[in-house]
């Protein structure tokens, strides 16, 4: 796997790390909606959960796409052989280009995913 500017900035190793970031919001999630649910907190709490599920989000788009918003504000590619710093200006505008645009659609998702939960709430309580 190589670098790709705006492309790929990550490698197996790191997307593996994305995913766990992904999978562990997004129980974090289900566990946070359980426990509005079960100790009867007042259901505006439920919109709170568009925190972990913009984790989730994150890290799933991340992993999908191979590509870290973090790495790209640093400046910096790990993709296998250990993390090395960008030289090229417009590689790294590629790429911060490209994290702007990640996180932007994980804030819709956790957005409209709270939104659902919340929706979901009204309708089955």
């Amino acid at each position: 796997m190589e670098y790709q500017p705006g492309v790929c900035n990550i490698g197996p190793t790191q997307q593996r790390r994305r995913l766990l970031l992904g999978v562990g919001s997004l129980a974090l999630a289900a566990v946070s909606v359980a426990a509005v649910v079960a100790l009867a907190w007042p259901r505006w709490s439920l919109v709170l959960s568009v925190f972990p599920l913009y984790g989730a989000a994150m890290g799933g788009l991340q992993y999908r796409e191979r590509f870290c918003i973090g790495f790209a504000g640093m400046g910096v590619f790990d993709v296998g052989e250990g993390t090395s710093e960008i030289q090229n200006a417009e590689a790294l505008a590629a790429d911060r280009k490209k994290a702007v645009k990640l996180n932007a659609k994980a804030v819709g998702i956790g957005v409209v995913g709270a939104a659902a939960i919340y929706g979901a709430s009204l309708v089955v309580v």
